[in-house]
């Protein structure tokens, strides 16, 4: 079976991290499924550095120079409104997206993950929980059974979700944040890192502290 070719789009350290999560899969699987071939990323001075192996070949542009025809693409971006800037142009030019879920994560069956999304290491995700589109969830966190996570959310190291969660799209998940069971957070908002939220959030605002307050 022939290896599927992967670009990243956000060559970053996080990339680098993903990078791994791609190789750890197939460590698992005991087959190589994944090809990483390679990073894109706007940033100019990016071009030509080699990150965990694996080169930048170029900005956006590069998709327009170069035949993609059966690539898989995952954008590793951390800000949830750049990720979501560049999944449009990404979408625009019809392009696949992958699946990362790293080998050492508790899923339940019930659960679904969406395409573009990728769970890292260790993270424990009980029943009947949804990630939408292009989600990061990054180390080590538990997400409750019913939750929803919006279409590119990011979800930073150590976060707690309790169960019947909703985040909305482009939620930002501070570390070690934690979120009560059946508390909403709107669109865009982000919650600090080490915040308890114990009421719902409105959405584009940015909520810190124990108990979380909107600044």
């Amino acid at each position: 079976m022939s290896k599927k070719k992967l670009i990243l789009f956000g060559a970053s350290n996080f990339g680098d991290e993903i990078v791994q999560l791609f190789r750890d899969i197939d460590r698992a699987n005991g087959h190589l499924e994944w090809d990483v071939v390679g990073f894109l990323d706007d940033d100019e001075t990016q071009v030509g550095q080699i990150r965990n192996g694996v080169p930048v070949l170029g900005t956006r542009d590069w998709l327009d120079l170069n035949d993609v025809t059966g690539h898989w693409f995952v954008c590793v971006i951390g800000s949830p409104k750049a990720r979501a800037s560049v999944v449009e142009m990404m979408n625009s030019k019809c392009l696949k997206f992958a699946t990362g879920i790293h080998p050492s994560v508790i899923i339940s069956s019930t659960s679904q993950v969406a395409e573009g999304s990728v769970v890292t290491a260790g993270n424990i995700i009980t029943t009947n929980v949804t990630i939408g589109p292009h989600v990061i969830v990054n180390l080590a966190c538990t997400i409750g059974h019913y939750s929803k996570i919006g279409t590119f959310s990011t979800i930073n190291p150590g976060a707690n979700i309790s169960g019947d969660v909703t985040l909305e799209e482009g939620v930002l998940i501070g570390t070690n944040a934690t979120i009560l069971e059946k508390r909403t957070i709107g669109a865009y908002s982000k919650i600090g890192a080490g915040a308890m939220v114990l009421k719902d959030v409105p959405p584009n605002v940015t909520a810190v502290g124990v108990p979380a307050k909107v600044i």
